[in-house]
């Protein structure tokens, strides 16, 4: 007797599908229809900047950047270092110290507009810069520990816009912890 109840409800839902090409509604699946609109080759097309390393750098010239209580990591960075380009990518030099003491040195750059970061240079133990061979963009990571650069990220290097912030203010922010 209940099935005799439902059965019209269940009809009436299971005909919903297919009443929406009579109702005029468009299947998402469906591709848009050729003609006017947006035009993919009339967009400037993103091209990264020419990049020069800059020197190691110096101990004076580090800031500490706070991390989350749980990193075990530090982090620094070099405020000879930052800039942004024409790219709109914000470049830096990173010091991630281990809580043995090791260091870890990189020249990186973030695209705040993708969510991405390339390391252009590492540091050597005679206190150089390296450039790398072929660097890659690559996806930032959220780890949720010791996410140094998804940190910085989103903390730091990208404004509420997904653009970088200046490099000033981006050194004044992990100055004054803003």
């Amino acid at each position: 007797m209940k099935f005799q109840r439902a059965l019209p409800l269940l009809v009436l839902i299971a005909g919903m599908g297919s009443t929406d090409s009579v109702l005029g509604q468009r299947d998402p699946m469906e591709k848009w229809p050729e003609g006017p609109g947006f035009d993919p080759s009339r967009v400037e097309q993103w091209k990264e900047s020419a990049v020069a390393i800059p020197p190691y750098p110096e101990e004076r010239h580090l800031l500490a950047v706070p991390l989350p209580p749980s990193d075990t990591l530090k982090l620094h960075i070099d405020e000879n270092s930052v800039s942004r380009a024409a790219d709109r990518v914000a470049r830096l030099t990173l010091v991630v110290e281990t809580p043995s003491g090791a260091r870890n040195v990189f020249y990186d750059g973030i695209r705040c507009e993708t969510r991405e970061y390339k390391t252009y240079a590492v540091g050597t133990s005679d206190r150089s810069l390296v450039a790398v061979n072929d660097p890659r963009w690559r996806e930032i990571p959220r780890n949720e520990k010791n996410a140094f650069r998804y940190h910085l990220y989103r903390h730091y290097v990208c404004d509420g816009n997904s653009s970088a912030r200046a490099p000033r203010e981006l050194v004044e922010a992990i100055k004054y912890q803003r």
